[in-house]
This record gives C-alpha cells, sequence and structure tokens, in this order.
C-alpha cells in the first residue's frame, strides 16, 4: 500500500544511478505529508528507496517531462500524449537502522517504490536539528559535529563535518574570485572555536592577499587592534614599516635545497660550489672546533682525489693539481693547533698526511707527458693512490673506502646559525680557490649565481630574511625553537634562557621579542605574506612548510610513539596555485611544489593537515589535489578547471558537478569523507569577515568627496627611502 510519502518507482538501475518514474496521481511538483508539504524533484534534494530492512538514500540530479503518444490495441487509433515525469538521482549511501553510511553495497529492482526523504531520514544521514555545538562529544570519535551551514534545499537542515575527516587527511576549498572561499574558511575556523567542547587550537594561514586578520581582530578607535570572538589570534605582517611585529625568518633556517633556489644555482658547477660553502660556513660559525674544520677538509679532499682518479677521461693532472692544492693549505699556519689535536686524537700527523698527498701528486705526474697532456691512470697507478690515502682515511673515519664513513660536521641542512658576510666574502672564496686549484674554472662558471648572491644580499626587500643591508642579524639562544613556538602559537616556555636585549636589541627579532615577552598560546597565527616580493614567496611558503613538518616529525622521535601527532597543526595555503603549480614540462623545478607535495603524502602521519584554497584548480599540483579527500566546491566557470576537478573525485558525482558554474555566491557543494552525504551548503556568515569584499566601484562614483589618497607616502615606503621602510 503506498503511504504518502511514496512519489514513484523505479523505471532503471545502473550502477550509480537510477531513473524513477513519478506517479501521476501528483498534483504539480509537491506532495503533503504529515510532516506538511514537500518539493517534488527539487535537484539537490533527496530520495529513500527500501530495499528489504534497508534504506537506499539518492540525490536527486535531473527531472524530465517526456510526452508519449498511446497507441490503443486494435491498432486503429492514437491517444492524445500522455506525460511522463522522470527523475535521476544518484545513489549516495544507505540508512540502516537509524545509522547512515556512504555507499551501497546493494541495488533496486525494477518497480521498487521510492519516497520522499522525511525527517528521521535526514536525521539519519546529518544528525539530529537540535544537536547543536555538543559539549560531551567523544574526543576520540567526535563525529559530525562543526556546523558549517545550513542545507541550502533542506530549510533549516544544518550541515556538519567531522572534524578529524576534513582535517587529517587534508581538505581544498575551491572557486573562482568572489565566489567566497576566503569567507569559508574563516566562517569554518570561527565555527571551530566557538565549539562549546574545543578548547585550543593551532593553525596557521599563509595569507597571500592580506585578508585574514579582520576575520579574528578588530581595530579600536586608537588604531589598535583586539580579539573578537573564542580564542586568540597573532598576526604577523610583511610589511618592513611595522617594526616591532614583522615577519623575520633568519636567512640560516633554510636548508640547501632552500638555497639553491633562491641563488638559482645551476647544476655542474654552481650547486657543488654553493653546497660546500655553505658546509664550510655552517662549521666556521665560532662553535665548531678547529680539529673539525680541518677533519672536514681532509675527508672532502681525500674523496675528491679518489673520485677523479677514477673517471674514465684524462683526469691524471686534476689528481695531481687537487694533492698539491690540499698539501699547501694543510700546511697553513693557523691550523697548527688543529694538527696537535690531531696527532692525539686519531694518531695522524700533518707529514704523514703531506707525505701520502705527495706520493698522489707523484704518482699522478707520471701520466701527464710534457707536464701537459694527461693520460687515464692506469690500474696500478689508482692502487698507489689508494694505497697512499686510505690510511689516512681510515684514521679520519674509522672505516675504509665504500664502508659508509663520512663526516660528523654539520650539513649543508643543518639550521644552524652562520655569518651572511662572511659567507660572501671569506668562504665562497675560499671554495672558489679550491676548485680552481684543481683545474676547473669555478669562478667563471659561478659568476652568475655570485651577482644573484650579491643582489639578494644587497636587497632591501629581502631585510625581512637576511637582515639590514652591510649587518649581520644576532643568533641569540634557542633561535630555533622560539621561531616555532611564535609561528605555531603555543606560547612562551617557561624554563629556556634567552638572550637579553643587549645581545639582541628589541625589534631586530620581532619573533623573539614576543617569546622573550612570554606571549601566550593562540589558536591561529596569521602570517600576512602579500608584501613578499613575488620571486620569494615561493622560496619562503616552502621554507615554513618544511620547517613545520620536520618539527613534527622530531617531536615524534624526540617523545616517543605516544608523542607522535601529539601537536596537530593546521596549514591554510591561501591562493595555493601561486606556488605549488603543475608544472609544465618536466625540468621545471619549485621547492614549494616538492614540500607540500611531500606534506601531502606524508603529513597526516605526524599530525600536519593541509587546506588547499584555490581558485584555480587546474594549476595545482596533481599530487596535492590528489591527496585531499574533503572538498568545498564554490562557482567553478573556467572549463579547464571545471573538467580538471571532475577528474580527480569520483565519477558518480559526475551529474552533481554540473551546476558548480551557476552556484550562488557563498554557496558551495560540499563533498568527500568530512560530511556523511554530499550536500548543497550554504555556508554559515563568517562574523568578523575577512577584507576579501567586491570592491564598490558605483559608491565611489557616486561620492560627494573623493578619498584622500597619500599617493607620497606610498611611493616614499615602496622606493625606499623611508627610515622605517
Amino acid at each position: 500500500m503506498a503511504t504518502d510519502s511514496e512519489i514513484g518507482r523505479i523505471v532503471a538501475v545502473d550502477t550509480a544511478q537510477v531513473s524513477i518514474e513519478l506517479n501521476r496521481d501528483l498534483k504539480g511538483m509537491s506532495r503533503s505529508t504529515y510532516e506538511g508539504p514537500q518539493e517534488v524533484g527539487r535537484i539537490n534534494s533527496y530520495i529513500t528507496i527500501p530495499v528489504g530492512a534497508r534504506r537506499l538514500v539518492a540525490m536527486v540530479t535531473r527531472v524530465v517531462l517526456v510526452e508519449e503518444a498511446e497507441m490503443k490495441a486494435d491498432r486503429t487509433m492514437v491517444a492524445l500524449p500522455a506525460a511522463r515525469r522522470l527523475m535521476k538521482a544518484t545513489l549516495i549511501g544507505t540508512i540502516d537502522g537509524d545509522s547512515f553510511r556512504q555507499g551501497v553495497s546493494l541495488f533496486p529492482v525494477l518497480d521498487n517504490p521510492v519516497h520522499l526523504a522525511g525527517r528521521a531520514d535526514l536525521d539519519a544521514i546529518f544528525g539530529p536539528i537540535e544537536q547543536g555545538n555538543n559539549a560531551n562529544s567523544d574526543p576520540n570519535d567526535p563525529g559530525y559535529c562543526i556546523p558549517i551551514g545550513e542545507s541550502a534545499v533542506v530549510q533549516g537542515r544544518p550541515i556538519r563535518i567531522d572534524p578529524n575527516a576534513f582535517f587529517g587527511k587534508h581538505a581544498a576549498i575551491l572557486g573562482s574570485t568572489g565566489s567566497g572561499k576566503s569567507c569559508t574558511i574563516a566562517s569554518l575556523l570561527q565555527s571551530i572555536r566557538e565549539h562549546k567542547a574545543v578548547k585550543r587550537m593551532t593553525c596557521v594561514i599563509l595569507d597571500t592577499n592580506g585578508e585574514y586578520r579582520t576575520a579574528f581582530q578588530r581595530q579600536k578607535q586608537d588604531e589598535s587592534w583586539e580579539d573578537v570572538g573564542a580564542g586568540k589570534a597573532l598576526y604577523i605582517p610583511s610589511d618592513p614599516g611595522k617594526q616591532t611585529d614583522r615577519l623575520v625568518i633568519p636567512y640560516w633556517f633554510m636548508n640547501a635545497d632552500d638555497f639553491v633556489r633562491l641563488f638559482q644555482a645551476s647544476k655542474g658547477v654552481q650547486r657543488p660550489v654553493l653546497l660546500e660553502t655553505l658546509r664550510l660556513a655552517r662549521n666556521d660559525s665560532g662553535t665548531a672546533s678547529p680539529l673539525a674544520i680541518l677533519r672536514e677538509d681532509l675527508i672532502l679532499e681525500i674523496n675528491r682525489i679518489w673520485s677523479l682518479s677514477g673517471k674514465d677521461e684524462k683526469t691524471s693532472k686534476d689528481v695531481r693539481e687537487v694533492a698539491n692544492g690540499a698539501k699547501a693549505r694543510i700546511g697553513q699556519d693557523d691550523l697548527t693547533a688543529a694538527w696537535a689535536e690531531a696527532t692525539t686524537k686519531y694518531e695522524l700527523s700533518k707529514d704523514d698526511v703531506t707525505a701520502a698527498l705527495e706520493t698522489v701528486a707523484t704518482t699522478a705526474a707520471k701520466h701527464i707527458d710534457n707536464n701537459t697532456y694527461p693520460k687515464v691512470l692506469p690500474a696500478d697507478a689508482r692502487k698507489a693512490i689508494r694505497d697512499a690515502i686510505e690510511p689516512v682515511y681510515a684514521k679520519l673515519t674509522g672505516t675504509h673506502f665504500g664502508d659508509g664513513g663520512g663526516s660528523t660536521g654539520r650539513s649543508a641542512d643543518a639550521p644552524s646559525h652562520f655569518d651572511k658576510l662572511k659567507f660572501r666574502t671569506r668562504h665562497i672564496e675560499q671554495i672558489l680557490r679550491r676548485e680552481e686549484s684543481g683545474g676547473t674554472r669555478a669562478r667563471d662558471f659561478s659568476g652568475t649565481m655570485l651577482l644573484r648572491i650579491d643582489r639578494l644580499l644587497a636587497d632591501r626587500r629581502f631585510d625581512f630574511l637576511f637582515g639590514p643591508v652591510g649587518e649581520a642579524l644576532p643568533n641569540p639562544a634557542h633561535a630555533l625553537a622560539t621561531f616555532l613556538r611564535d609561528t605555531l602559537g603555543i606560547g612562551a616556555a617557561t624554563s629556556a634562557a634567552l638572550s637579553d636585549e643587549m645581545d639582541v636589541p628589541r625589534s631586530r627579532l620581532p619573533f623573539y621579542d614576543r617569546q622573550r615577552d612570554k606571549s601566550s598560546a593562540v589558536d591561529v597565527v596569521i602570517l600576512d605574506l602579500s608584501l613578499l616580493a613575488a620571486e620569494v614567496l615561493e622560496n619562503v611558503t616552502a621554507l615554513i612548510g618544511r620547517l613545520i613538518l620536520e618539527f613534527l616529525q622530531r617531536l615524534g622521535e624526540h617523545g616517543g610513539e605516544g608523542a607522535r601527532g601529539s601537536l596537530p597543526v593546521v596549514l591554510v595555503l591561501e591562493e595555493a596555485q601561486n606556488y605549488i603549480r603543475q608544472p609544465r614540462f618536466a625540468e621545471e623545478e619549485s621547492i614549494a611544489r616538492v614540500v607540500f607535495e611531500r606534506i601531502a603524502r606524508e603529513g597526516r602521519k605526524f599530525g600536519l593537515s593541509l587546506v588547499v584554497a584555490s581558485q584555480r584548480p587546474s594549476e595545482l599540483s596533481k599530487t596535492v589535489l590528489s591527496q585531499c579527500s574533503s572538498f568545498i566546491v564554490h562557482r567553478l566557470q573556467n572549463p579547464e578547471d571545471l573538467r580538471y576537478f571532475k577528474e580527480i573525485v569520483p565519477g558518480i558525482y559526475g551529474p552533481m558537478l554540473e551546476q558548480i558554474p551557476v552556484l550562488a555566491p557563498q554557496t558551495a557543494i560540499v563533498l568527500g569523507e568530512c560530511v556523511p552525504a554530499p550536500a548543497l551548503v550554504k555556508i554559515r556568515e563568517a562574523r568578523p569577515v575577512p577584507r576579501s569584499r567586491d570592491p564598490q566601484f558605483y559608491r565611489h562614483w557616486v561620492d560627494d568627496s573623493a578619498p584622500p589618497v597619500d599617493v607620497e607616502g606610498i611611493c616614499k615606503k615602496w622606493e625606499g627611502r623611508d627610515s622605517q621602510g
């Protein structure tokens, strides 16, 4: 017997969709039920299909009116056309009792009845309307507890997400400019902070447009700022004029890859020169002992000799010159103390090493005709060279060639302090002289890299990274730790002894000042990158992402298994297409893409979640976007973006995604693991809102008086003539 919620019968079934013929007794497209009148066939509405004890849930994607002529049995006359109303719906899940799960394991049969989804069905899918911000939710299994908006189809039906699913497996918020992405991000974070059970969160926003401060703070009449709503926020501007608050990232936090990309060191000569310079600089920071530096140099030279002697080229002259160059360097007077320690610790004297290098040079010289034309070193010469240098190598490393012995000093990747002035004037020159002593034209080949280094060190736009031109940044105690505490909003340490203002004057390192002032923990840290030079944006975002990831990895190792993932961090990538672009050709390099692809693959294990916001998904790294399991999709109109997005989500959502180009502002399709079922959602309003509203052209045109614009002041700072800029 038909119920008052029955609206039709199944007339076609495939693996993802069903076709339904609506009952002819439906008057209009509505049905009166005991819950009141309900619309029938509204796009994005839900229907249920009873199959045994379960109910399949489907989402309406198409409604069509088909007219068919009715043929009489005797085929002698044709009646007037009869209208058939057909509806297509995508199967999305199953209700078993009072619980709903995505996916289907059984299918309806032809003539199966179809019902409107009633309140009990919607409660099973999305949870009771009265659920609210449940302060007693299970910390280990919170379920769908964070409201993000209201169903655009079922009035008054809140839509909630599962925070563990949304953040635990990365998420993407996509949409054309002006569609509401920034408001969605702000609203989502505000909703989390307002939840009764939430006591803290750690969220870092890479704000490339300078929009998000107003979403968490408001400006008072005295032009100071105060937090709004639950929780606290920290705003870090990139404006160099804001001396006490500005973003500063000491250059020595960068690893070798960061420097290679920043200085654009090409493969061949430039990259090895730069990497060896970094290693030398980090080990000459005033803390490495002369013995450690001597040991590193000897191991390097021995490895170079052995590598050159084994090449299938005419390298006998190179081997001789490297050996002679090394012999000259180890005889310098400033190494006397180091040799005394080496004799005691390694039972290795300067005479021993000098004799070994002399043997190498003599052996190689025998295979140079007229001291000009080098030959390939034969096997007996290579054996003689190895016999001469291997005892030295074994004493320094405790191993033989090929046994994995190596350096114990700081690597080129260690985030340890070094002097930028010595790096350019002493260390890089030392490496260039060393390379040239081996017969290479290292200085000529490194000319373009040296010009870039000089330009970056002299450009005031990069003061946030390298410090003032001609001055060294201070090297305070716990520099890296205080930077990470500040960036993650953890709050100041109570026990660590920090450098005083005599060693680190105020405003030189604002993040250090905040920690020295015992700043409290915050929920949201906004890194405003809007005024950074475009050429360094990729390096800065990559550096911040990598430091956070590697810190969380080390947290697990340092604190044991229980500490792994104990500090979950949400990293919001605003306008992500600007720095994690999909490469247009195979050779295109991007340090940010490498870092964020690594985070996308590995970050979840250590508690680092990405929220990727972009208006051009087709330009985003495929690896990053494919690792996202939850999507909030606003209006997208570019055909390439639409096609690309459809390729990365399950095909069953295809009919549903056809409406993306016509979505209204602040309306989005939410799908993936974060919601129990795909839904068209009216996103809750952000209060307060980010500074992302569209400019009011007409209002400006009709205003009686034009607003004042300080063109001179802006340009003065832009030109670098402002003493504070």
